[in-house]
């Protein structure tokens, strides 16, 4: 049995903004555009050189940063789920403070363990395909491509092509969300993206349409001759097809620019009395701040690196989260927020291999002080914990489920209790292999949730009278 070290868990997410900055919180502009190196895959076809505004005059330049997400559940009892308070990451957040109050609004939404879009994603039955052509794959997009959206240039980035998606103008705009781009298809809505902005003509043009969201279809029409590139077209909302032209994007020296060079890394970075640990898996991260061995904001998603940025969306936290995170990674193992505060890191292998998430799927069982449990995770990605005294219910947690690298995070939307913790994430650790079945016999799960009462830290599998 692996030796594995011990997962923290607490109750805030940090915070981030890019209010009061003057330009958007994205890596510095002035080096954006400078390099003498291109981005692998992208023919220069097109620059954003010269296209800092797209189409439109430039309004108040004052940047601004999407409003905090907040997590909230439904209860058993028709209550809201009030959050915990934690220490704020000062180092990471700025004017706009973090709500720590119960809110009604939606859950946010979270992932199965099976990478999928979000729910406002637009069926592919619905997008009818030009003649000669077929539904795109991630894999038949080039890195960068410029777009018409709604008489504005924008550019679209795909990145390591694992489902996070941007869109951007360059100083003024980040738009990313995460999807599974079923059908070639992926949807931009407000409550479903990370949003990064300064409020220019351009910007608000898009951002307007961002409430009711839009969607971006994509077809390849396959080239007549073997020599010949395949053509990529696009439509915006049903519209129609017009070809998405690829663009050439800058290289910024001394940063990494592909999410492959940083994956099954951990980087551990001082941050005076703070520690801050960046733990990337392939497509997905834990991040954590703890102060004296304690973990004190947490907060875990998807990631990529586009554009020589470093793009976090938090899917699993407790409290208000910001709805997307910015950072550089440097060649020298440094990160480096979006107001160019530094942070000099050690970096590490991950230690463990990657547990499977279809391991883990079926009814599990424990017994701890008198108390049964009932541990239910579904190939859905749904899940419900559920335990009972003698005959009275005394805990129930029902949500959504992944599996991170060798963690599994977890986000309740349905609580027994006012006041429950709404996410929680923890190590695993798989039991011995039933050789008949091929299945695992059960599996410990070291988290730190505080609830009463304690979840257990393993579960086996449940036995049958056959």
């Amino acid at each position: 049995m692996k030796n594995k070290f011990l997962a923290l868990l607490i109750s805030s997410a940090f915070l981030f903004t890019a209010c009061g900055d003057s330009s958007s919180a994205s890596a510095d502009p002035s080096t954006e555009e400078s390099s003498s190196s291109v981005e692998d895959g992208d023919d220069s076809s097109s620059s954003e050189k010269d296209a800092k505004s797209s189409s439109s005059k430039k309004g108040d330049k004052s940047s601004s940063s999407e409003k905090s997400s907040e997590k909230s559940s439904s209860s058993e009892k028709s209550s809201d789920k009030s959050s915990s308070s934690a220490k704020e990451d000062s180092k990471s957040s700025s004017s706009v403070s973090e709500d720590k109050s119960s809110s009604s609004e939606s859950p946010k939404s979270s992932s199965s363990e099976t990478p999928e879009s979000s729910s406002t994603e637009v069926s592919s039955s619905s997008v009818v395909t030009p003649e000669g052509a077929r539904a795109a794959k991630l894999t038949d997009l080039q890195k960068n491509y410029e777009l018409k959206l709604f008489d504005q240039t924008v550019y679209l980035s795909t990145g390591s092509k694992q489902g996070v998606l941007a869109l951007r103008i360059p100083d003024e705009l980040w738009v990313v969300t995460y999807t599974d781009f079923a059908g070639g298809v992926v949807s931009f809505k407000k409550d479903k993206a990370g949003l990064q902005y300064s409020e220019t003509d351009a910007v608000k043009k898009i951002i307007g349409k961002m409430d009711a969201g839009f969607k971006i279809s994509f077809v390849v029409k396959e080239a007549d001759n073997a020599d010949e590139d395949d053509t990529v077209l696009y439509s915006v909302d049903g519209g129609d097809y017009s070809e998405a032209i690829k663009a050439s994007v800058a290289v910024q020296k001394g940063k990494v620019s592909k999410a492959e060079a940083i994956q099954k890394k951990i980087y551990e970075c001082a941050d005076g009395d703070s520690t801050r640990t960046f733990k990337f898996f392939d497509s997905s991260y834990i991040y954590e701040t703890s102060i004296d061995g304690q973990v004190v904001n947490w907060n875990a998603g998807r990631y990529d690196i586009q554009r020589s940025t470093l793009l976090m969306i938090p899917i699993y936290y407790v409290g208000s989260s910001r709805t997307m995170f910015t950072y550089s990674v440097g060649t020298d193992d440094a990160i480096t927020a979006y107001n160019g505060e530094k942070l000099n890191c050690t970096v590490e292998e991950v230690e463990y291999e990657y547990e499977n998430a279809k391991d883990f799927v079926g009814e599990w069982v424990a017994t701890k002080d008198g108390i049964d449990w009932t541990f239910t995770l579904n190939a859905d990605g749904t899940s419900k914990l559920e335990a009972v005294e003698g005959s009275k219910k005394v805990e129930y947690k029902a949500g959504t489920w992944e599996v991170y690298g060798y963690y599994m995070v977890m986000d309740y939307n349905t609580l027994l209790r006012t006041g429950s913790t709404t996410s929680t994430y923890g190590q695993l650790q798989t039991g011995t292999v039933d050789r008949e079945t091929g299945k695992i016999s059960g599996f410990s799960f070291i988290h730190h949730d505080k609830d009463t009462p304690r979840i257990p830290y393993s579960f086996e599998a449940p036995e049958y009278d056959d």
